[in-house]
């Protein structure tokens, strides 16, 4: 489906952490080429008053259903299943990073037809270990967790007594959503084709060659310069490397 002006229409899903504001320099930089219809989860952004989703599955559905236009709540059954498919849900393609990144992998496969995937600033699911017995319990624990998959957390945030229970919150739901996430995709695999994209200064991102696993389709892998939060550090470069990927679907 192409969007106004026949231009792709591509969902960017943010890190862990971020909310929709996250792309304002990515939508700047891909200017009027693409449609992007950008994903804010329940606690992040302009939805920091709803309960964060810990489950990939709630997740993956109320992006689809904001996407169709039809809003789902959270009190869908827990039990819902990822593959379930959206009605009135068309995309060209789905952007993810970090966090996102394996949301869109659960995304991807829901749609009536499989938009290209790009991925960036993650490792596959397949090449993650499971989540550690028991959880995190302590937010230093949550914190170090998420910073150990590359998420990057200030500690100004983290001190500051009007965000700080907020904050709290949205760190161990994202970290347990990430878990929830790894798990849901680890032998996930979409008949789409897969692009990858890493910083060169990302440390957390490896075996990206193992996002060929969760495709039937083709993997290519690139790397240009930025660390693990690209869109902010990097916004053109990761335009102009979404362009060509659109290019060749």
């Amino acid at each position: 489906m192409a969007g106004d002006r026949d231009r792709p229409v591509v969902a960017l899903i943010p890190p862990s952490c971020c909310g929709a504001g996250y792309f304002r320099g990515l939508r700047r930089a891909l200017g009027d080429r693409v449609d992007a219809r950008v994903a804010e989860l329940p606690g992040h952004g302009r939805r920091h008053a709803e309960p964060p989703l810990t489950a990939a599955a709630l997740a993956v559905r109320d992006v689809a259903g904001r996407l169709s236009g039809a809003a789902i709540g959270i009190e869908r059954p827990s039990g819902a299943a990822v593959g379930e498919r959206p009605s009135g849900v068309a995309v060209d393609a789905v952007y993810g990073e970090s966090l996102g990144a394996y949301l869109g992998l659960a995304l991807a496969g829901v749609f009536p037809r499989v938009p290209l995937l790009l991925v960036a600033s993650n490792s596959p699911p397949s090449a993650r270990p499971p989540a550690p017995e028991g959880g995190a319990v302590t937010l230093e624990a949550a914190v170090a967790a998420l910073t150990g998959m590359g998420a990057e957390i200030s500690g100004q945030v983290l001190a500051d007594p009007e965000l700080g229970g907020r904050t709290r919150a949205m760190i161990f739901g994202d970290l347990r959503l990430s878990w929830s996430a790894i798990e849901a995709t680890r032998t996930a695999r979409v008949a789409a084709d897969v692009h990858v994209l890493a910083g060169t200064g990302d440390r957390a991102a490896v075996a990206l060659e193992g996002w060929a696993a969760h495709t039937t389709g083709r993997c290519e892998v690139s790397r240009i310069p930025g660390g693990h939060l690209l869109s902010a550090e990097n916004p053109e470069g990761v335009a102009r490397w979404m362009v060509r990927a659109l290019a060749r679907r």
